[in-house]
């Protein structure tokens, strides 16, 4: 897999260097050349995920740019996928959440595996908002997601991932799980997976990227609202 990802983060920045030069300056298109010049800066620090990231970035910048009618760019046929998977409860989906589920799909195909309802009350303490055939459904409709499956009933996100055996097992920057760890269950498991994890964490001014603070606004709205009423 390691040989697979270098080629991957080449072909983004091959694919890129085509167009990213020919476009004239902006500071949206310069925006977009920053995270191109990380791209391939972290590719030859040879950490192949980073530029990918970073790739998927400036893509998306000028995928903008061109569904507002402000460019014209025609990108080449898409890569070759392996399949990729990614875990969670995905329960409030937020601008991280979609930016993690669009970095994995530029991997390669994505499942999602939706934790189980019981299995979010063992792991939280609490149960989750929504049911989870509403969190798979909700989950299944975004773009990234080729497929979005229940998790299994054991608790256990780590065998479920080894029962499909994908190429790549994608950790979001707020998931805290030892990569080793991971990678050796797995191997035991008889999976031939690579566990990577995404480093950068998604910040961008007036977004709430985190679910606790969501639903911490949420209590913080309602305790306000409450007060309201019993004032008048």
């Amino acid at each position: 897999m390691p040989d697979e990802l270098k080629n991957r983060a080449q072909k983004y920045i091959d694919n890129l260097d085509g167009i990213i030069t020919e476009l004239k300056n902006s500071n949206a298109v310069n925006l977009a050349r920053d995270y191109f010049n990380d791209a391939k800066y972290y590719f030859d620090k040879e950490d192949y995920v980073s530029s990918i990231v970073c790739s998927t970035y400036a893509e998306g910048i000028i995928d903008g740019l061109t569904r507002e009618g402000i460019l014209n760019v025609s990108w080449k046929p898409p890569l070759e996928k392996p399949t990729v998977v990614v875990a969670g409860t995905w329960d409030v989906i937020h601008p991280g959440h979609i930016n993690l589920l669009e970095i994995a799909s530029k991997l390669g195909d994505l499942i999602v595996i939706v934790a189980r309802d019981k299995n979010v009350q063992k792991a939280k303490g609490h149960p989750p908002l929504l049911s989870e055939q509403q969190r798979l459904m909700v989950i299944s409709a975004l773009k990234p997601v080729k497929k979005a499956i229940l998790g299994n009933e054991s608790g256990d996100p780590v065998k479920t991932v080894a029962d499909i055996n994908p190429d790549v097992f994608v950790l979001g920057p707020d998931q805290p799980y030892a990569e080793q760890l991971l990678q050796d269950k797995l191997t035991n498991y008889g999976a031939k997976t690579r566990v990577i994890k995404i480093k950068q964490k998604f910040e961008a001014p007036g977004l709430i990227t985190s679910s606790s603070k969501i639903i911490e606004r949420a209590r913080q709205m309602s305790s306000s609202n409450n007060t309201i009423l019993n004032s008048t």
